[in-house]
């Protein structure tokens, strides 16, 4: 068979790692293929497993990722194709001036950036007879895969975030003894008045102590009280929406996360292209496969996404507050 992105395979596989409506017929002769493959691990039943595993993977990805489109400026480009971010050095100015008096002229400039790529990638060990058996899930490999992945990326973006603007001052960064309206307002104001509106992107932990500070108690309506309940956090404050950033614990810890907890992010909406977090996402995941190894009757899979992360940009449009109880 040959496989595409478009493939009933791919996209049968695909609804049930999205968790998405599928037809139990459908999933179970999906995975009776996998096992019939399995059952002769040749070079092309091998490669046509990595394939439709890497389709997959893709899509999972790109859907677990949806959220960046409101955190940075994201583009996609084809394998081997540069990513041009555009990046505003100057705008107009209105001023008054006596009748028919000349005014000063207004420069506007921009100048064009790009991202080196790297590779994030994941590299999943199955032993061919549990795949031919169904002793191994296949959706399972590859949820497994798009969270790692997911995470990976959503490191390299906090660490650049981090590196960037813990330097600076309010309002682009500030720290504080848990959620200190002092502090936190002036960032969150100035990139109100940026963008109209403005984004609290951070972990459950930080965003539930805006609860205290926004004066919610036992009088508010009942359907806050429930959203509350249901979230753990409050829907807004001051205006800003709150989103919560999928951080689960690292593998066999109850204690440590895979992301920090203490970093909140205060993004203003409007123009995509002033965010000061640039992603350059270079092709879909990439794929190879080894043979199967003679003693283990293991086989080896990698998977790769190309992935360009950076802050730049004239005007810092974000702000940073650090919680330093978390």
């Amino acid at each position: 068979m040959t496989i595409s992105k478009d493939s009933r395979i791919v996209e049968v596989f695909s609804k049930d790692l999205l968790k998405a409506q599928v037809e139990v017929k459908e999933l179970k002769n999906a995975n009776e293929y996998i096992k019939e493959l399995a059952s002769n691990p040749s070079p092309d039943n091998r490669y046509e497993i990595a394939q439709i595993m890497s389709y997959v993977i893709d899509e999972g990805l790109r859907q677990r990722l949806n959220y960046f489109e409101a955190l940075a400026d994201v583009k996609n480009t084809g394998l081997g194709e540069k990513a041009q971010f555009k990046v505003n050095v100057n705008g107009l100015k209105a001023m008054f001036q006596a009748k028919s008096a000349s005014t000063e002229r207004s420069k506007v400039s921009s100048k064009f950036v790009s991202l080196d790529t790297e590779e994030v990638s994941v590299r999943p060990v199955v032993n061919f007879y549990d795949l031919a058996t169904g002793k191994v899930d296949l959706i399972k490999i590859a949820e497994q895969a798009v969270i790692e992945m997911e995470m990976a990326i959503v490191k390299r973006i906090q660490d650049s975030i981090y590196a960037a603007f813990s330097a600076m001052t309010t309002p682009n960064y500030a720290p504080g003894s848990g959620i200190v309206k002092g502090t936190f307002d002036p960032i969150l104001h100035a990139m109100n008045r940026v963008g109209g509106s403005a984004s609290i992107v951070g972990d459950v932990e930080a965003l539930s102590k805006f609860t205290a500070i926004a004066g919610f108690n036992s009088n508010v309506p009942d359907a806050l009280a429930v959203e509350h309940n249901q979230n753990g956090m409050i829907g807004s404050y001051l205006g800003g929406k709150l989103m919560k950033l999928n951080n689960p614990f690292v593998p066999n810890s109850l204690t440590e996360t895979e992301l920090r907890k203490d970093l909140i992010y205060v993004i203003p909406s409007g123009d995509a292209s002033l965010r000061p977090v640039k992603v350059h996402f270079e092709g879909g995941v990439q794929t190879t496969d080894a043979p199967v190894n003679i003693n283990s009757k293991e086989v080896e899979f990698r998977f790769d996404q190309y992935v360009g992360v950076g802050a730049v940009g004239v005007r810092k449009l974000l702000g940073v507050y650090e919680d330093t109880t978390l």
